[in-house]
């Protein structure tokens, strides 16, 4: 029973965690902007790279990245350590899900959040972290090289799990 109650609660923190705008925060405190009004609207990392400052852009993506990863990380040492039946692959699955989806879809902003991009690479690292890292080389080569934004992103969407079955 009691691990019921700490795994609804370990849900409740990831997905407010997850709501936490690293993109609006950075807007707000670096240049005072509503991160809602500039460029396309979005609060990510993208439209902070393309709309306000490149170099703001990476940190924003860096934070993204590492706010899921970090937390993972540290849960699952937590979670071996207090309660070893809930730190299984499965019970984190779940809970990195639910901090992309407060990234995504967070209450604390009506619904309006990132696309996630870098929260998902976060998570996925942290599960598969040689096949991410085939991938977002490869990303990497295709928005460098070709321009292809669009196209780098939904192939780190996509292939993961394809790559990590090889």
């Amino acid at each position: 029973m009691i691990q019921i109650l700490v795994f609804a609660g370990l849900i409740i923190v990831s997905y407010g965690l997850g709501c936490f705008s690293t993109a609006r925060f950075i807007a707000k405190s670096f240049k005072s902007l509503n991160i809602y009004k500039v460029g396309t609207g979005h609060p990510d990392t993208e439209n902070i790279y393309s709309n306000i400052d490149k170099f703001l852009g990476i940190i924003a993506g860096i934070t993204d990245f590492g706010k899921i990863y970090v937390y993972l990380f540290f849960l699952k040492i937590l979670l071996d350590l207090f309660y070893p039946c809930l730190a299984t692959q499965n019970h984190l699955l779940i809970l990195g899900f639910v901090m992309v989806l407060g990234h995504c879809l967070p209450a604390t902003h009506h619904f309006k959040g990132g696309r996630g991009i870098f929260t998902y690479i976060g998570f996925v690292t942290f599960f598969a972290p040689i096949p991410m890292l085939i991938i977002a080389l490869l990303a990497f080569i295709l928005i460098v090289g070709f321009k292809q934004l669009r196209f780098a992103q939904y192939m780190v969407v996509l292939l993961p799990p394809f790559i990590n079955f090889l």
